[in-house]
């Protein structure tokens, strides 16, 4: 059992504030892969160290962002990649 208080924010709690401190709206298609994603390293944090008490709700929006952030650039990434690939295939 973790130390730290339960997660109980909602998804579109999540999105707001992820957009907020992003400064940004979030792309449905990215939100959906992003958010479970998120979630998921979150749980796990909290089974491996359950000592840890600050692994609550405003650090799921932190590592929701920092997730989103990654997600996209390797998105962009295996575009680019992608047209490379195409490009040199011509």
């Amino acid at each position: 059992m973790s130390n730290s208080a339960p997660i109980t924010i909602t998804s579109d709690e999540l999105r707001e504030r992820v957009e907020d401190h992003l400064g940004q709206w979030i792309p449905d298609n990215l939100w959906d892969r992003s958010e479970p994603y998120a979630r998921r390293k979150l749980d796990l944090c909290r089974q491996r160290q359950p000592e840890i008490t600050y692994y609550d709700n405003d650090y799921l929006v932190l590592l929701t962002a920092d997730t989103v952030r990654e997600t996209a650039f390797s998105d962009y990434t295996i575009a680019a990649s992608a047209n490379i690939t195409a490009a040199r295939a011509q």
